[in-house]
């Protein structure tokens, strides 16, 4: 169970018709009654949040209500009806299909199955969504705003400072996941596609660590969007999707990127350390004050290299559902 940051009373929404991705009110059913969980979570909540007395620890559910039901006087409810009132209006996201709607075979096989011990396919999508919406992105066009989720099934405990983020209303975000659903929906046209797909949720989820693993996975999904034949052609094709405005430091953090990627691959990290400092030397030291309190002089640069190449995946990424002919004919460029 995924719950997302935006309120509402709604009917059931399909958001993607090939993924058959929905959202809805939390269920109530006897045997499935999520509303009356998260309704005990928020109660839980604030005596897990409750460090500094009991009123104090009322205001996040205080602020929630408020922002959630703008109308209502929050002193005219029990503390039993503000909870329930609230999860009665929390949104959940799902996927429901037959397994005849995908080309992925039966529940042995069906990669956005939900199983006990995998991690749950709609936090991997919203994950997606989130990873593509960066200020590095700023001035690039895509559907907005995107939401996140405030309560995960998949985790033992609750996280409940998240748990009480968001109180937005509906129809922006309601909005937003439909356009995101037209985009999958119009890229998804056989097994391949909806395998890849699958391959980027899992590939982007969960990964947070600016190292040289990131870097190394960062530049292998550049060469499965760009590569053709040989690596060497990303010299020239990462540079169309990289932020820098000086086009001759863009020429050059391509080629480094290629040469840092492949040191790890093979495993020299003597070399990789050595270009990691020329990097820094010819890119970096005029542009960048280091704080070697934070980070060393070497993670400095990895973290840097690590968020160029991330700008330039969700680029990719985002020209794939955009505008997949273009990319590949890019790709076929050479």
């Amino acid at each position: 169970m995924v719950v997302l940051n935006f309120y509402g009373k709604i009917e059931p929404i399909c958001i993607s018709n090939k993924l058959k991705i929905y959202i809805s009110n939390l269920p109530s059913d006897e045997h499935n009654n999520w509303q009356h969980s998260l309704a005990e979570d928020l109660k839980h909540g604030i005596k897990s949040l409750n460090i500094l007395g009991e009123e104090i620890g009322k205001e996040p559910v205080k602020e929630l209500f408020s922002k959630v039901f703008p109308e209502k006087n929050i002193q005219c409810f029990d503390d039993d009806t503000i909870y329930n009132n609230l999860a009665q209006n929390m949104i959940c996201i799902y996927f429901d299909y037959k397994y005849e709607d995908m080309p992925l075979g039966d529940w042995t096989t069906n990669c956005f199955d939900g199983r006990f011990c995998e991690d749950d396919c709609s936090e991997k999508f919203i994950n997606f969504l989130q990873y593509i919406n960066s200020p590095s992105m700023e001035f690039i066009s895509y559907p907005r705003p995107v939401p996140y989720w405030i309560y995960s099934s998949n985790y033992d405990r609750v996280d409940y400072s998240r748990l009480y983020g968001g109180g937005d209303k509906a129809e922006a975000y309601i909005d937003c996941l439909k356009k995101w659903g037209e985009l999958i929906d119009s890229f998804l046209s056989d097994k391949n596609d909806y395998l890849l797909l699958d391959y980027l949720f899992n590939s982007l989820y969960k990964d947070n660590e600016y190292n040289e693993y990131h870097l190394l996975k960062a530049y292998s999904l550049c060469q499965l969007f760009l590569e053709e034949e040989h690596e060497y052609e990303l010299d020239s094709k990462l540079i169309d999707f990289m932020d820098d405005d000086d086009q001759e430091n863009k020429k050059i953090s391509a080629k480094y990127f290629r040469k840092l990627r492949n040191k790890i691959a093979h495993g020299d990290f003597v070399a990789f350390e050595n270009l990691v400092e020329e990097y820094a030397k010819k890119i970096l030291d005029d542009r960048m004050t280091y704080d070697y309190a934070e980070y060393s002089r070497k993670n400095w640069v990895i973290i840097h290299v690590c968020c160029e190449l991330d700008s330039v995946v969700r680029r990719l990424i985002l020209m794939l559902l955009q505008n997949p002919k273009k990319l590949q004919k890019i790709k076929n460029t050479r």
